[in-house]
C-alpha cells in the first residue's frame, strides 16, 4: 500500500550526517524507514506554461522524495503572502498582524490546485494519503475534485484558533469549509480539537455526532488528538556524541563553573522572545549575584525575512541583547549570547546537554518539540530543568516542567532561580516522568496512531462535494 505525505517544506540530513529538526525529521523517517513518497515544494520556480515537468523525485531509503517547482509570483504570494502574513497570524492569536491581499487568496487557491495536480499523477489506487499544516487547508477538496476518493487525512501542527479570531480573515469560510473534504483532521491537542468544533458548528452549520465526528451536509470527517513525538533515543545518543566538541568546549571554558540556561526558537513573534528577555532582565536585577554565574544562550536562526512584521522583530531583540549586555555584563562576563545562527539537530542535542536550564516561553504554540528534545538530551544522573510556557501545547503532555504564564515575566524570573537551584532529586524525578510522557507517545506511535485512525476512517464517494457556503 503506498503512503503519500504532504508539506509544504521539505529537508534531508546536510552533508554531515545530521537530520532535520521537527516536522521535517518526522516525514524524513516515516520516507527513509516506512517507505512513504514524501511531496513537498522544491523552492525552485518555473515559469507558467512552461513545457518543462515541475516534479522531481528520488528514492530516499525505503520510500520516495519528491518536490514540485511552483511559479515565482504565485509561490511568493501563497508563502509570505496568505500562508504567513494572513494564516499564521490568526492561528497564533494575532489578528492585529493579519495582513491580507486578494492576491494572496488566489495564490493559495492556485498553489493547493497545482499540488493536486502533481499528487494525482503519482498517487496510486491504495494510496493513503496524509497532507500537513495551513499551507494546504484546501488541498484535499482540490483532491476530491479531481476523482480522488482515496482515505486523506489532515494535520495541522499550530494551535486551532477561537471561531471569533479566525473569522477576522477575510475568505475564512472559503478555507475552512475545504476541510469538509478530509476523512480525519488530527490536532495537537484537545482544546485545538474543541475550538475547531466550535467553529464548525457556528460559522460552516456542521453538526456533532458524538464526541469526535462532524457531519457537513453529505460529508462526515473524524477528528482526533495526536500529540507528535520525537525520536527519544536519538537525541539522547546525539547529545552524548556532540557533548564534547570543539564549540562547546569553548563554551565550557568561557563559562568556568558558571551555569547556561538555553532557548531554542525560530524568528517569530509567537515564541514570545522580547517578553523572555524581558524576563531574564528582571531575573538579573531581582538576583544580581547571579549576572556573573549565569549566562542565557538564545539561538534564533531567522526566518520569513520578507514579511515585514518579522524584520521587526529581528531588530527589537538585537537592541534589547545590547542593552541587556551593556547593563548587566562586564569585560570578562556575557550575561545574553543572541545567535542568529542555525544549527543542526545534533549539535543542539549537545548544547541542550550542557544547559542546566531550559527556557520555553512561546506565547502560542501548537506543540513545541523544543521542550520534547531538550528533555531527552539531559544527562540520566544530573538533568537539567525545563521551564515551559502554559501556552505550549507541550505542556498538555510536559506538565512534570515547571509551567509558567510567558507574560508574567517576574515569574518566569523567579522560575528560572527556582530551577537553576532545584535539588538534584527533584531534578531527577520531574525528569523521570517526563521521559515515560516521552517514551510512551514517540514519534513513530504519532505517526502509527494516525494511519490507525485514518483506515478506519469512511472514503468519500466519488461525487463528494464539500459544504456550501453563501
Amino acid at each position: 500500500m503506498q503512503t503519500i505525505l504532504i508539506s509544504n517544506r521539505i529537508a534531508e540530513p546536510s552533508r554531515g550526517g545530521a537530520m532535520p529538526g521537527g516536522l521535517a525529521a518526522a516525514l524524513y523517517a516515516a520516507t527513509d524507514k516506512n517507505g512513504a513518497w514524501w511531496i513537498g515544494s522544491s523552492g525552485k520556480h518555473i515559469k507558467e506554461n512552461s513545457n518543462e515537468s515541475p516534479i522531481h523525485m528520488k528514492t530516499i531509503g525505503a520510500g520516495k522524495l519528491v518536490t514540485v517547482d511552483f511559479p515565482a509570483h504565485l509561490y511568493r504570494n501563497f508563502y509570505n503572502g496568505m500562508s504567513n502574513s494572513a494564516i499564521w497570524p490568526i492561528l497564533h492569536d494575532r489578528a492585529d498582524l493579519l495582513h491580507y491581499d486578494e492576491r494572496f487568496f488566489h495564490a493559495y487557491s492556485e498553489i493547493n490546485n497545482l499540488m493536486a495536480d502533481a499528487i494525482a499523477r503519482l498517487a496510486q489506487p491504495d494510496a493513503l494519503i496524509w497532507i500537513h499544516d495551513y499551507h494546504f487547508f484546501m488541498l484535499g477538496d482540490c483532491l476530491r475534485r479531481r476523482g480522488i476518493t482515496n482515505p486523506i487525512g489532515f494535520f495541522l501542527h499550530t494551535p486551532f484558533p477561537t471561531a471569533s479570531v479566525l473569522s477576522c480573515m477575510p475568505q475564512h469560510k472559503a478555507i475552512m469549509k475545504s476541510l469538509a473534504a478530509y476523512d480525519l483532521i488530527g490536532f495537537q491537542t484537545g482544546n485545538d480539537l474543541l475550538r475547531f468544533r466550535d467553529y464548525a458548528t457556528t460559522e460552516l452549520s456542521a453538526t456533532l455526532t458524538g464526541q469526535t465526528t462532524l457531519r457537513f451536509d453529505k460529508d462526515r470527517v473524524q477528528t482526533g488528538v495526536f500529540p507528535i513525538g520525537i525520536n527519544v533515543e536519538r537525541f539522547g545518543e546525539a547529545a552524548e556524541r556532540n557533548l564534547k566538541t570543539r564549540r562547546l568546549n569553548r563554551m565550557r571554558h568561557d563559562l568556568h563553573d558558571g551555569s547556561m540556561v538555553i532557548g531554542v526558537d525560530r524568528l517569530d513573534y509567537s515564541k514570545g522572545l522580547p517578553l523572555r528577555f524581558e524576563a531574564y532582565e528582571q531575573f538579573l536585577t531581582l538576583y544580581p549575584d547571579e549576572r556573573k554565574r549565569v549566562s542565557f544562550l538564545q539561538i534564533t536562526p531567522p526566518t520569513r525575512s520578507e514579511v515585514e512584521s518579522y524584520r521587526r522583530i529581528r531588530g527589537e531583540l538585537a537592541a534589547k541583547a545590547g542593552d541587556i549586555n551593556a547593563r548587566f555584563g562586564s569585560v570578562d562576563w556575557m550575561v545574553l549570547r543572541y545567535v542568529n545562527e542555525s544549527f543542526s539537530p545534533d549539535e543542539l542535542a549537545g548544547f541542550y546537554r550542557m544547559s542546566k536550564v531550559a527556557c520555553v516561553t512561546p506565547l502560542r504554540d501548537g506543540m513545541n518539540l523544543v521542550a520534547k528534545e531538550y528533555v531527552a538530551a539531559q544527562n540520566p544522573e544530573d538533568p537539567g530543568v525545563l521551564v515551559l510556557s502554559k501556552f505550549a501545547g507541550a505542556a498538555q503532555e510536559l506538565n512534570a516542567a515547571l509551567l509558567v504564564n510567558p507574560y508574567d515575566t517576574e515569574e518566569v524570573a523567579r522560575c528560572l532561580h527556582q530551577a537553576l537551584y532545584m535539588p538534584r532529586a527533584e531534578r531527577l524525578e520531574r525528569w523521570e516522568t517526563s521521559m515515560r510522557v516521552l517514551r510512551k507517545a514517540d514519534l513513530q506511535s504519532w505517526y502509527d496512531s494516525f494511519f490507525v485512525a485514518l483506515r478506519s476512517a469512511s472514503i468519500k464517494p466519488a461525487n463528494s462535494t464539500t459544504l456550501s457556503v453563501a
